[in-house]
């Protein structure tokens, strides 16, 4: 954050000259990173509409907001007024590799769906699907693609979720 004065300089100073760095991020904030290709790849298109899965972990409603590269502008895409889209349990699960469950930012979704997910409630979402389905998978003795989904999405509930 720069900050300049707007006090009258001495000697009828350049206020660009007088301005000062106040604030600045400790990181980066890096809006986009590796992603898992899962048995199911979120899509914009199911962002944007009311898409119900039936392997549903979480909802969300935040808009499809995707930064120009170049640095200037911003598409802004939204789903109707009061509603949301399902994000499904396959997009925790990667594809080729038994064992891991993936949550937050690395979860399987294309560009413009990434960007309805990597913020922290949906981060929160995830990370406790992903983490409940560790948990179930490993108590029944199976690897978490054979996770009972309908067990996990009743733990969940059971911890609070809205499930829809």
């Amino acid at each position: 954050m720069i900050a300049k004065t707007t006090d009258p300089l001495p000697g009828g100073g350049d206020y660009v000259a007088a301005a000062y760095l106040v604030l600045t991020a400790p990181l980066p904030g890096i809006r986009e990173s590796r992603r898992i290709v899962g048995e199911y790849v979120l899509t914009a298109e199911d962002c944007l509409q009311p898409t119900r899965f039936p392997d549903r972990i979480a909802k969300s409603s935040y808009p499809v907001d995707v930064h120009n590269p170049s640095g200037v502008g911003i598409t802004l895409k939204k789903l109707p007024p009061g509603e949301y889209h399902d994000i499904p349990y396959r997009c925790l699960v990667p594809q080729r590799i038994d064992g891991i469950v993936a949550a937050g930012r690395c979860v399987s979704a294309t560009h413009w769906a990434i960007n309805t997910l990597r913020l922290i409630a949906p981060c929160m979402l995830t990370g406790e699907a992903a983490g409940t389905a560790a948990a179930l998978a490993a108590a029944s003795g199976v690897a978490p693609r054979q996770a009972d989904v309908a067990q996990l999405q009743s733990r969940l509930r059971e911890q609070g979720n809205n499930l829809g």
